[in-house]
């Protein structure tokens, strides 16, 4: 009995050996799951199996761009013929993007920036209600309230009036706010929806996205879910966010993103489109000047790996001159973040870091988390603000015209899990419009005190050090 035993954890040794050493995990993070599956032998399996392992996500990618690798070849050639970043000279940040992530660069763009949901909501219906061809919704979380309610009113009078609408969603997004009942009464009405991770292995990795397209003309990208807190606050406090409204070129990348996951949900070769792929990428009525790009990480671009948005934004905050200005409501970032912005804060670069000073759930475990990892950072000169209210925009300003505008915090899980989408702009003018966003919310913020900090007792900084060990998961 005894040899069996032997036998068996031999056995559970070497399928140690085989999951974590040909994972693409990075060594620490194979480390950690070895140590997990040594000590908690069921356990750790499971979590392995159902968080952990890359292996099989990474083949499910292949298998559907094998399945619709058509598909996405002609989104990019689509996309490409579209834009204008061969015209132009790039900037470092411009080429970046296009070299690495498939990122078109586009130049006769206009966007309109929201701060809170209630003129976002009232922009966004308004949008949906003139639209005359085609309605493409995809949200990371739709709330079963009165402003999840009426998305889905509205989307079934446009599906009634023979519009072609498709809404994407996230499961476990979607799975705590009870909205599934009116996702299916949408499906019931002629309107198509999808989950976007349909299979249960992929638990561990969410489409964080929040982008609407109307007509291929208008596009919609930000932080902002859809609910009533975004309106009307959460426990009496007021809920701060970014989002955006763009018409140009630049839809045409957030049509591709929303096309690109969701010809990746659907488990059929017909992917259900009406028209030809083309059709939803018409000429812009009246073109403007802005410059943009849309980065996104998931299946679609050059790489569609996870390192896309990370590397993105570590390019643009390593190149900062004068300023790198963030706003987040959580700050876990990845060891290599912490090293340049530390760095561009001893070198004199006005570095500040905007957090929420409260959530609307979790605020002990994501105080604990934040706190873990200002603590490398504050004493370089970064600079730190806690938003007094809830603060869920996820933002960036770099220097005098650069503004980056999307669904990206500075965490683990939006940098190398999740798939982000964000807007990329280079103008002064936008760039000082949000500049004066960002003062008047640190009039409604205070810094952190680096002296107080310190002294901050043994306890709390034990429930920090336990609680940044469940970072890679939130």
């Amino acid at each position: 009995m005894r040899s069996m035993h032997y036998l068996i954890y031999i056995c559970y040794l070497l399928l140690i050996i085989f999951l974590i050493f040909f994972d693409r995990k990075k060594p620490m993070q194979r480390l950690s799951w070895i140590l997990v599956l040594i000590f908690l032998p069921g356990i750790g399996l499971l979590l392995y199996w159902f968080i952990g392992s890359t292996n099989l996500l990474y083949y499910r990618k292949e298998k559907i761009r094998k399945r619709h690798g058509d598909v996405f070849n002609e989104l990019d050639e689509i996309v490409m013929e579209n834009g204008h970043g061969f015209e132009v000279p790039l900037s470092r940040g411009a080429q970046f993007h296009q070299k690495y992530c498939g990122s078109v660069f586009t130049t006769d763009n206009e966007a309109e920036i929201y701060t809170t949901g209630a003129p976002k909501y009232k922009q966004l219906f308004a949008d949906i209600e003139a639209a005359t061809d085609h309605i493409h919704v995809q949200y990371f979380t739709i709330h079963n309230d009165g402003t999840g309610r009426k998305l889905i009113d509205t989307l079934i009078e446009k599906v009634n009036q023979g519009l072609e609408v498709k809404l994407l969603y996230d499961t476990l997004g979607c799975l705590p706010t009870f909205i599934m009942p009116e996702l299916w009464r949408l499906r019931k009405a002629g309107g198509s929806v999808i989950s976007i991770r349909p299979y249960t292995r992929a638990i561990n990795y969410r489409n964080h996205r929040k982008i609407v397209i109307i007509d291929g003309k208008i596009g919609y990208v930000g932080g902002m879910n859809m609910g009533d807190q975004y309106t009307y606050g959460v426990k009496g406090m007021h809920w701060r966010d970014t989002h955006v409204r763009l018409t140009g070129s630049v839809v045409h990348s957030i049509q591709r993103v929303f096309l690109s996951d969701w010809t990746a949900s659907t488990r059929r070769q017909d992917i259900g489109l009406r028209h030809e792929l083309r059709h939803y990428f018409p000429v812009p009525d009246a073109p403007g000047n802005l410059k943009a790009q849309i980065i996104a990480s998931g299946l679609h671009g050059r790489t569609y790996g996870e390192e896309i948005v990370n590397l993105s934004y570590f390019n643009l905050i390593g190149q900062a001159k004068k300023r790198v200005w963030i706003q987040t409501p959580y700050f876990r970032p990845p060891e290599t973040m912490v090293h340049v912005l530390k760095t561009l804060a001893i070198l004199g670069v006005d570095v500040r870091i905007m957090i929420s000073n409260s959530y609307a759930s979790g605020d002990l475990f994501n105080h604990s988390t934040n706190n873990y990892f200002l603590r490398h950072v504050v004493g370089s000169g970064v600079r730190v603000f806690l938003y007094k209210d809830i603060m869920h925009a996820k933002t960036m300003l770099i220097d005098d015209d650069i503004l980056c505008i999307g669904t990206v915090n500075l965490n683990n899980r939006s940098l190398e899990i999740d798939d982000e989408v964000y807007a990329y702009f280079e103008s002064k003018s936008l760039n000082k419009e949000y500049e004066g966003i960002f003062g008047r919310d640190l009039a409604n913020s205070r810094e952190l005190d680096y002296l107080k900090f310190e002294k901050q007792n043994l306890i709390s900084r034990a429930m920090e050090s336990v609680a940044s060990f469940l970072t890679p998961f939130s």
